[in-house]
């Protein structure tokens, strides 16, 4: 089991997913699909650069890091994912059987990409403005603390309710946190054959660890301390783990 992370076209976050998908240590390997790199080697044609997609196999992961893709121009993950629908990459994805991750702005690009189905949609926040905090979330696995970095995370339901192929996976459940999200969820999951298609406002690559949490102490700087928060799994990357080994189709359809 592979995993190959997004890259180009305004992504910040692929590095910061890079870790933490080798920190979940279930790869065999991590690696970057520099996106404008294989949409060259297209316009290239027969006998110029090439950079063909990866030999993907089924149960690898295609992962869609945060950031702000083409500056959100004519909104979050619009124009990213215009162009994925023109390479009609979900398509191979899907022919594959490879298993999808996106954060954030990933998870922007999923959703205009019909990943949940019609009519699930990410809208501006209300009340309006751009999220930078820790909220509390609720998963299948329990609670846990993540960050968020956001402006257009509000889960808007055209039909008022799920598809049936999808499910919710996170919910806020913080008391100092709104953004009108439908009934406050944060995170959805769909399946597509054997695959899974998972979506999350939240970045659990920014909680690896208990020290990554801003709520510390002075005291929990101190050397003796560092090197038991460091060493423990943060909520993201527990929440990682538990999505690479625990999640079924069973288990939530």
């Amino acid at each position: 089991m592979k995993a190959y992370i997004l890259k180009g076209f305004g992504i910040e976050c692929e590095q910061e997913v890079a870790r933490a998908l080798r920190a979940c240590e279930v790869f065999e390997s991590v690696e970057f699909f520099e996106l404008p790199k294989y949409i060259a080697s297209l316009e290239a044609g027969p006998g110029g650069a090439s950079y063909p997609l990866p030999a993907f196999q089924k149960g690898d992961c295609f992962a869609i890091p945060g950031g702000f893709s083409y500056s959100d121009h004519f909104g979050a993950g619009k124009l990213l994912a215009a162009k994925f629908k023109e390479l009609k990459l979900m398509e191979k994805l899907g022919e594959s059987e490879v298993n999808i991750l996106g954060i954030c702005n990933g998870f922007q690009i999923m959703c205009e990409t019909g990943c949940f189905g019609d009519g699930v949609e990410l809208h501006r926040n209300i009340p309006h403005g751009f999220q930078n905090r820790w909220v509390e979330l609720l998963s299948p696995w329990g609670q846990g603390s993540m960050p968020v970095r956001h402006g257009e995370g509000r889960l808007v339901l055209k039909n008022e309710k799920l598809p049936p192929q999808t499910k919710k996976l996170l919910k806020y459940v913080d008391e100092n946190f709104e953004n009108g999200s439908f009934e406050k969820t944060a995170g959805l999951i769909s399946f597509h054959k054997s695959a899974w298609r998972i979506g999350m406002m939240p970045h659990p690559e920014i909680a690896l660890s208990k020290m990554d949490h801003p709520d510390r102490f002075g005291s929990d700087h101190f050397e003796q301390h560092r090197a038991k928060l460091f060493a423990e799994a943060g909520d993201g990357l527990q929440l990682l783990k538990n999505i690479f080994t625990g999640v079924t189709q069973e288990s939530f359809l």
